[in-house]
């Protein structure tokens, strides 16, 4: 049995598509833009805030977005998001919070590792998982570098007395199997996310098509 499990949030424990393409619309309206469509902003979803908001003004990454264009888009959404994803906008996945139990009750140690920033990852999670005994929750901050960065998965096995092999990262996508990499953890990987399924599938790592999958996994 996985004892020391790590989750990714969006893709991997929440359908969390639409709150986050409301907020890029709101952001988008607020400085002219058009909106985009959900399947458009699906393609964005993954390295972060700052990341999302370069993409959503037609530029490939950061490093390509005008500063202050880039600054002023990621403001509006940081100011947006956090009204968009409560209710039906943000919604655990089916069966997951069924695994969640069944792994708790079998003493697995849970922590939730996302990208988002942290002062909305703690409360979505707060809010979506109240029984689930996630400990740490810890999203992009100051303190923790985004992902692929080893820094976060590292704080938490320090905090759980462990050696950072001894952690299975859970993720949907390339940067968490990099992150995995990076950290030397192991990684199980989700085929129900936000990533192409090709590229997953070619990682010499599991990838599971659904969460009764995972969770045979998980316990074994």
């Amino acid at each position: 049995m996985k004892r020391y499990i790590v989750f990714d949030l969006d893709g991997t424990l929440v359908e969390s598509l639409p709150g986050i393409a409301e907020g890029v619309n709101r952001a988008l309206a607020a400085m002219g833009r058009v909106a985009h469509a959900r399947s458009a902003v699906r393609r964005m979803i993954g390295q972060g805030a700052r990341h999302l908001c370069a993409c959503a003004l037609g530029y490939a990454d950061e490093a390509s977005a005008p500063a202050e264009e880039l600054q002023t888009m990621h403001e509006h959404f940081r100011r947006e998001y956090p009204h968009c994803w409560q209710g039906n906008y943000t919604t655990p996945f089916p069966e997951i919070r069924i695994m969640l139990s069944r792994l708790a009750a079998q003493g697995a140690r849970l922590a939730v590792l996302s990208n988002k920033p942290h002062e909305v990852t703690v409360p979505m999670v707060q809010a979506l998982f109240p029984t689930t005994p996630f400990s740490p929750v810890i999203g992009h901050s100051a303190e923790f570098p985004r992902k692929p960065s080893p820094v976060a998965l590292q704080y938490i096995a320090r905090q759980w007395g462990i050696d950072v092999s001894q952690l299975t990262l859970v993720g949907d996508s390339l940067h968490d199997a990099h992150t995995a990499a990076n950290a030397g953890c192991d990684l199980a990987l989700v085929a129900w996310g936000y990533a192409d399924v090709a590229p997953l599938a070619a990682m010499q790592s599991p990838l599971f098509g659904t969460v009764d999958e995972l969770l045979r996994y998980l316990l074994a």
